[in-house]
């Protein structure tokens, strides 16, 4: 986007370097606030299709 972009590079690298100095960094990191809508939207929707099927989900096991 040649400088038009919405996100600033420089604060995606200084927020990169911080959880790089953790001692525990996340295994994901969403980056920037488009970004989390999405992934919360998408969060939503799995939760739904999981409670959607929860009791036939749940039994499937053997019959003891």
């Amino acid at each position: 986007m040649n400088g038009r972009q919405g996100g600033d590079p420089a604060k995606l690298a200084n927020a990169l370097v911080q959880l790089a100095g953790q001692e525990e960094p996340p295994l994901r990191w969403v980056a920037g606030a488009d970004a989390v809508e999405i992934v919360e939207n998408k969060a939503k929707e799995l939760l739904a299709q999981a409670d959607a099927y929860r009791e036939l989900s749940g039994n499937l096991a053997y019959d003891a």
